[in-house]
């Protein structure tokens, strides 16, 4: 449901909402067919024409949403640094079209299915919780797929449906991670800070793009023979751990430990008296600092 602040009603948004789904959608599109390159490469580098019709699609789905954000740019009127930033993010990596407009405010952000909002932390919270479920059950469908690939290679190889599957499988999970960081990534208040900490999510992502790597013919010559299944290896903990992640977050280890409610209340209240330990010793370690800056900036007014 779009929100009624007239901060992100004024005219301009209004008149992009239209533009805002049919970009949005084309810049999903792009994403989905970056997801059936890095596929295609990596099963069949060799593939010349597969690789030109691929390539040819991206350009021409690539040239409209450029000209997009130079327009909403130029709309906007707001040529800042922010704005600027945001305009080459989205020359360079499209598929952040989904959720970066350049036609919004600062303070405001368009999302998919829901509209203009205020860019706010209950936003993100929000988001965060709506995102929590449907991950977590993509990192756990993605382990028996890695698996397969791992240690059933040769049996996968032979029978093409349950490679098609595998391979339609692993494209949509690597979508939806894709999503979540571009729309999770807009909504945080410090982005840079918000990728550190997710940083598995960030290597799920980008270990496909190594494998389209190897199929460039300098990086095949010093390619060695066991980094496809090294990355896979490393691609299942990523996910194990995105997974162990989502089970923390979403409290259902928790629930599955502590099983009647006067264990979790005691759980919870031991954890809350850890945490007030925290903040009790972070306080004191930030008065402590307040009381050399003092010092300092009275000795300093002495001379």
């Amino acid at each position: 449901m779009a929100d009624d602040s007239p901060a992100c009603l004024d005219p301009i948004h209004l008149a992009a909402t239209g533009r805002e789904q049919v970009m949005s959608a084309l810049a999903l599109v792009f994403l989905i067919l970056a997801a059936v390159s890095l596929r295609q490469v990596e099963h069949a580098p060799d593939d010349a024409d597969s690789a030109g019709l691929l390539g040819s699609l991206l350009v021409s789905l690539w040239l409209p949403l450029f000209i997009d954000a130079l327009v909403g740019y130029w709309r906007r009127a707001d040529f800042g640094w922010a704005a600027g930033r945001r305009l080459l993010l989205l020359w360079l990596i499209p598929p952040f079209r989904i959720a970066q407009s350049p036609y919004a405010a600062q303070s405001c952000v368009w999302l998919p299915g829901i509209g203009w909002q205020p860019a706010s932390q209950d936003l993100y919270e929000r988001m965060e919780r709506a995102f929590g479920i449907p991950m977590l059950l993509m990192a756990v469908l993605i382990l028996p797929i890695l698996a397969a690939e791992l240690f059933f290679a040769e049996e996968v190889a032979q029978r093409p449906r349950v490679r098609l599957a595998l391979d339609i499988g692993t494209a949509v999970i690597w979508l939806a991670f894709c999503v979540e960081l571009i729309v999770m990534s807009t909504l945080a208040p410090k982005k840079l800070s918000y990728l550190a900490r997710n940083w598995v999510n960030l290597a799920i992502i980008l270990m496909p793009f190594l494998a389209f790597l190897r199929g460039l013919k300098i990086v095949r010559l010093l390619w060695l023979g066991k980094a496809t299944k090294t990355l896979k290896v490393y691609r299942m903990r990523g996910l194990w751990a995105r997974g162990w992640r989502g089970m923390v977050t979403l409290d259902l280890l928790e629930r599955i430990v502590h099983r009647s409610p006067e264990r979790r209340l005691r759980h919870l209240r031991e954890v809350l008296a850890e945490r007030e330990r925290d903040v009790t010793q972070l306080r004191r370690r930030i008065a402590d600092l307040e009381a050399q800056l003092d010092r300092r900036d009275a000795r300093e007014n002495l001379t």
